[in-house]
């Protein structure tokens, strides 16, 4: 039993602190000099993608992992209103040296894409946790 009750406390230590996949958060690290160039937006399936490219402006600090890219999913309706759809981030187990840039990509699903032809996205960030 006291086996069991160990087992359970180490799970929920380890599971606990895992990462989620909200976006938006205040409660991280934004990377300064950074920016981000080349930035696209499609459609596939259902899946709402934008992709681009990061590059390290930092003159001699690499960008260690892990690390993340997140941006906000919108539309504008008939009415000029700004909807959120939702965001997407991923995980960056590599390091981004000074000077180097990387090709990132983001998809959103959603289930109706022909009703988002005209998304944007915004809140285009790179933070660490």
């Amino acid at each position: 039993m006291i086996k069991t009750f160990i087992f359970l406390l180490f799970y929920l230590t380890i599971f606990s602190c895992e990462d989620t996949n909200l976006t938006g958060s205040e409660n991280v690290s934004e990377i300064e000099n950074v920016t981000f160039t080349n930035i696209s937006t499609s459609i596939s399936s259902n899946t709402l993608v934008a992709s681009g490219t990061i590059t390290n402006n930092n003159q001699s600090l690499s960008i260690s992992p892990p690390w993340y890219i997140e941006c906000q999913y919108y539309y504008t309706n008939t009415y000029g209103s700004k909807f959120l759809i939702g965001g997407d981030n991923t995980l960056i187990n590599n390091a981004l040296p000074a000077g180097v840039s990387l090709v990132w990509t983001l998809e959103h699903q959603v289930d109706n894409p022909d009703s988002y032809s005209n998304f944007t996205i915004d809140d285009l960030r790179a933070y660490k946790n």
